[in-house]
């Protein structure tokens, strides 16, 4: 589900990025004024405004004083405006007649100001661009450099959080390709650096900072929308992972929801019947959606579960968003004061869930590490370093593959080797158990080469050893009995404290004969490998014999 709905989303950002190209090249805003390259003061804020219809009408009577270098500078977003000095328009801001897109966007709109306008009415007429837009009254009234400095330094602490919030995702991301690389927590520290990245964008997009660089940009207000569209989608897809219910069909509903809404509004786009600020409140529906699902959700997770350390954090960390939020509403609401408290409870939410996702994947990585540490101690032989009995056994069970005649799973055709090591009590028993080690190493790693290309070996008990190939020839069995011969003949060349010599026997999987499946086969293998241990034992004692003869002649 996660990757289908990863696909999707991405499939919609990909078309709505291409719009917003489209958009951004064929887009433009009509702007009429008389421009004069002059330095500007401060702001006067003391407008007079008044409602005709749907326009406001914003007066202020210029004062009485040198104009020279002066300028208003007055935000809009998504309006239209025009503006009269002394009853002379001077300046006009509209969108692009029989477009697709209805709004000028968000503009700065800087009126430089001469002598002859002191003392003269300036009027600012102002037309939403959507009916159920309202216009601010952010007129500011000085020189164009001082403004410049009071916006910038009124929104800089807003833009440093939100590059900060971007620049978190970007890490995290970072860390998820480079450092996690695999397994299910790259995902989940993907998705919520997706998120983060996300946010961090929309933020930057809100603070206003970019409008006044690139006023009526058409790509600022896109990048917004699309930013805003889809983040909850990945937060979704990281979010339930911290929950038991997790694969809950609920999840992958909403996102399959805010998909299908994403994809309806940037077609109504698209087709010039609604733009993207019309059809805002289809994705706020989305978002009380997400918000009523995850409130169900930590419900079930209480009802039913104890609550994992990352919900716990999750669910803090969200309610000090919410507090932040709420308070720089009601401190705008009354006291027309705008404060970053918003961006830094979000980025206290990225910075605490981000050390937290990478603690949780830190713990669970020391887990997996001594979870392959115990594995490997309980399938590996300590002494050699091969495999040990228990490998063995489960090694068996998997050597099934499926018929294609009857398409029923069968045992592969496998031939199975037995190997004793011939005189391993003489040699502890007379040189000590160091040299008996030093034999049975030696045996492993003959035995270990001559099958590490196509199948496996394993010691099964003290001096016993087993190996299992893929059947393929007699020859090929023949060839490695040769090798095994041409190898000990090697290590006796080299000199041991004892003749170095493995009794070795082998049986061919025959579904007729070995009813109790590959054990059957070692059996067989075992019989054969005991006779010539056997053999070996015998041939030993006529040669100690004939040895002891020939001592009395």
């Amino acid at each position: 589900m996660e990757k289908r709905v990863t696909r999707i989303y991405f499939a919609v950002l990909f078309i709505g990025v291409l719009y917003t190209a489209f958009v951004v090249f064929s887009f433009h805003s009509h702007i009429d004024t008389r421009t004069e390259d002059r330095k500007v003061i401060k702001w006067d804020r003391q407008m007079e405004m008044e409602q005709d219809g749907d326009v406001y009408c914003y007066r202020i009577t210029l004062p009485m004083e040198s104009m020279n270098e002066k300028a208003i500078v007055y935000n809009t977003v998504h309006m239209y405006l025009e503006v009269f000095i002394g009853g002379n328009k001077v300046y006009e801001l509209k969108a692009e007649k029989d477009g697709a897109v209805k709004t000028p966007g968000i503009c700065w709109n800087t009126i430089f100001l001469t002598e002859g306008d002191a003392g003269k009415e300036a009027v600012f007429r102002v037309t939403p661009a959507y009916s159920d837009s309202k216009p601010k009254g952010n007129f500011y009234y000085g020189t164009y450099q001082d403004i410049e400095h009071k916006i910038v330094t009124e929104r800089i602490l807003r833009l440093i959080l939100a590059g900060t919030i971007t620049l978190a995702g970007f890490a995290m991301l970072f860390y998820a390709v480079f450092v996690v690389k695999k397994g299910q927590d790259v995902e989940t520290i993907m998705q919520f650096a997706i998120f983060a990245m996300m946010l961090g964008i929309w933020s930057i997009s809100e603070t206003q900072i970019l409008d006044w660089i690139f006023p009526c940009s058409m790509l600022i207000v896109f990048v917004s929308h699309l930013m805003l569209m889809i983040m909850p989608i990945p937060f979704m897809l990281f979010l339930r992972h911290m929950y038991h219910n997790g694969e809950s069909k609920l999840w992958g509903i909403c996102c399959y929801i805010n998909c299908a809404v994403i994809a309806v509004r940037v077609i109504l786009q698209i087709i010039g019947l609604y733009d993207l600020r019309e059809t805002l409140l289809l994705t706020h529906i989305c978002l009380l959606l997400f918000v009523a699902v995850i409130v169900i959700m930590t419900v079930h997770e209480i009802k039913k579960n104890e609550l994992t350390r990352q919900v716990k954090v999750n669910s803090i960390c969200v309610m000090v968003i919410l507090i932040s939020t709420i308070l720089e509403l009601a401190i705008y609401r009354f006291s027309n004061i705008s404060t970053p408290l918003g961006s830094m409870g979000f980025l206290f939410y990225i910075t605490v869930m981000g050390i937290e996702n990478v603690r949780r994947h830190r713990r669970l990585l020391e887990q997996a590490r001594e979870s392959a540490l115990y594995r490997r101690l309980a399938f590996t032989d300590e002494l050699t370093g091969i495999s040990n009995r228990t490998a063995f056994k489960e090694d068996l069970k998997k050597r099934m593959g499926m018929d294609k005649e009857t398409e029923v799973e069968k045992i592969l055709p496998t031939v199975v080797f037995m190997f004793d090591l011939n005189d391993l009590k003489k040699c502890n028993d007379t040189y000590g158990h160091e040299y008996g080690d030093q034999y049975i190493k030696m045996a492993a790693d003959v035995l270990k080469k001559i099958f590490a290309q196509d199948g496996k070996c394993y010691r099964i008990g003290g001096d016993e050893f087993c190996a299992w190939a893929p059947y393929t020839s007699q020859d090929a069995i023949n060839e490695k009995i040769q090798l095994l011969e041409q190898d000990i003949k090697g290590l006796n060349d080299k000199g041991f404290v004892v003749t170095v010599s493995i009794a070795v026997g082998y049986a061919i999987y025959e579904e007729s004969e070995d009813g109790g499946g590959l054990y059957s086969t070692m059996k067989r293998a075992d019989a054969m490998m005991y006779e010539r241990k056997q053999n070996y034992k015998k041939q030993e004692q006529m040669q100690k014999l004939h040895s002891n003869v020939l001592q009395v002649e």
